[in-house]
């Protein structure tokens, strides 16, 4: 079935342990709407509606449109580009055709589904030399996958460079520059760090790489409260980050995740047990 935005509230109208892929079609999504779809990938994920909570996990396919930013992929998800292979007017012309192979595969998919489903649902397949999101991923796909080990590991071999290729966007995003900043100044001894100073050394970063691009102190708060970096009130200055062992922790830990931002081996950080120990 086909969902725009609007159509969401049919979402509680569906039997998701039988109801094939819904796709959402959505060129504008909005944030709240990613955040959303991401954490339904998650089972036991509920959505309230008009009092009643509800579980909304299950396979979905999104078309997003021709350009896609970074920070509209939901969480979990696989971004797939196709090129045009057929002129609108064409198109038109074969639509019914082509909703005829539609539904067909949609009767395919639900087929096997009823079939499987068991078996799917208590599968122990998982592909450890994945990491983080994309291990979650080829383990949804791959458990459904049955009695083809062989598919299984070709599966694994497709999502290789994928993850490659998010760990290269997660390394040149604002958050690991945001990371670095706050590192490169807790390694210069600061035992507290306002938001205001982690911004201005985003952009000193920034401009050091080329970049043009000026970020807000707020802009940068935002972005250290969505990694988890909970900045707090410190007194008339305004609001920043205490950085006990607690936080340095989480810090070196996120910084990781990000590529490593921050923690190349330097003067200011030679002595850091945190850094070695991410290494």
């Amino acid at each position: 079935m086909m969902l725009t935005r609007a159509d969401i509230p049919s979402l509680q109208k569906l039997n998701w342990h039988t109801t094939p892929t819904v796709l959402f079609y959505d060129p504008n999504i909005s944030k709240q709407m990613v955040t959303t779809l991401g954490c339904t990938s998650t089972r036991g994920y509920l959505i309230n509606d008009g009092g009643e909570y509800k579980d909304f996990f299950g396979p979905k396919a999104l078309f997003l449109g021709g350009e896609v930013s970074f920070d509209r992929i939901p969480r979990c998800s696989l971004l797939v580009r196709l090129q045009p292979t057929a002129s609108a007017r064409a198109t038109q012309h074969s639509l019914r055709a082509i909703e005829a192979v539609v539904q067909d595969l949609q009767n395919q998919l639900l087929r096997y589904r009823c079939k499987n489903l068991v078996r799917v649902y208590n599968s122990d397949f998982d592909a450890p030399i994945l990491t983080t999101e994309t291990r979650a991923i080829a383990n949804a796909l791959g458990a459904c996958v049955i009695d083809s080990p062989e598919l299984q590991l070709q599966l694994i071999s497709l999502l290789t460079p994928v993850e490659n290729q998010r760990q290269a966007d997660r390394s040149t995003s604002l958050e690991a520059s945001t990371l670095e900043a706050t590192l490169n100044l807790a390694h210069a001894g600061k035992a507290q760090i306002l938001v205001n100073e982690v911004a201005n050394e985003v952009n000193r970063i920034a401009i050091a790489r080329g970049e043009r691009l000026h970020y807000s102190a707020e802009t940068i708060g935002h972005r250290l409260k969505k990694i988890g970096l909970v900045t707090r009130r410190l007194g008339r200055a305004g609001k920043g980050l205490v950085m006990d062992l607690a936080t340095m922790t989480r810090a070196h830990e996120l910084a990781v995740v990000y590529g490593g931002a921050g923690l190349e081996q330097d003067e200011t950080n030679l002595h850091c047990p945190l850094c070695t120990g991410n290494k």
